[in-house]
């Protein structure tokens, strides 16, 4: 990670939860990081909540990403730091809902936040890295909710935003490899992790049905973070998963 140090990362959804894991966890590894949220008491508080040797902050920016102006300025803000040497694009919503009842408003949120947010990120970010000279690394925080189909109903909508996130990915890949790029893009894909995402989301009852599951922590999910930014620059992580360990919570 020492290779980060002094460097300019972005990361979204940063006022609680994973997000919130991740950007503090870079800081204290020696990153400047603009953390992007819409509640700026929180992003302020996490700001305070930084002392290391290394030199890392946080940056709040107060933004929501669904609006591409502001996406565009919180990524140009950190282009004004030295450019962007690490982007997480981590916010998300989740709500179920049963997908004949075509309920618009569920379908646009989730869509708007999850997919739509990503487009500009993503090309303000390698914008900058490129203006740069930044072979940075770029990762989108998913589900594995990517990877199939979901067991039971109220969830195809969720899951078919993260199916785009992957094939947005794997096409921001593919089209780095084809202009010769050193610039790195993974996918995270834990399963279920104890945040306030539920709360956001589901109805009381659902949100009681979460809890009674082994969960990750959003501390796991910050540790993958900096176990793909530690790998050298001739590997490529992919995507990287993240499942609880269900024998260590029968012990």
């Amino acid at each position: 990670m020492d290779r980060w140090i002094g460097k300019t990362a972005v990361v979204t959804g940063a006022s609680a939860g994973i997000g919130r894991a991740i950007a503090k966890l870079l800081a204290e590894n020696g990153l400047t990081v603009v953390a992007v949220a819409r509640r700026e008491e929180r992003l302020k508080e996490l700001a305070a909540s930084i002392s290391n040797s290394k030199g890392g902050k946080i940056v709040p920016f107060t933004a929501d990403i669904t609006k591409e102006d502001q996406a565009v300025a919180a990524v140009r803000h950190a282009d004004s730091l030295g450019g962007v040497s690490v982007l997480v694009n981590n916010a998300g919503a989740i709500q179920l809902t049963q997908t004949i009842n075509g309920e618009m408003d569920k379908w646009r949120h989730m869509f708007e936040l999850n997919v739509f947010s990503l487009g500009p990120l993503l090309r303000e970010g390698v914008k900058s890295m490129k203006n740069h000279k930044i072979d940075g690394h770029i990762i989108n925080v998913s589900s594995i909710s990517a990877h199939g189909l979901p067991m039971d109903g109220g969830k195809h909508i969720y899951n078919a935003t993260k199916h785009a996130v992957r094939v947005i990915t794997e096409g921001v890949r593919a089209e780095l490899t084809a202009i010769g790029s050193k610039i790195k893009i993974t996918m995270i894909s834990p399963g279920v992790v104890d945040t306030e995402i539920f709360e956001a989301g589901l109805n009381p009852i659902d949100v009681s049905k979460m809890r009674t599951l082994p969960m990750l922590k959003s501390e796991d999910i910050a540790l993958a973070c900096q176990h793909i930014l530690s790998t050298p620059p001739n590997v490529q992580v992919p995507t990287y998963f993240l499942k609880f360990r269900l024998s260590y919570y029968l012990q």
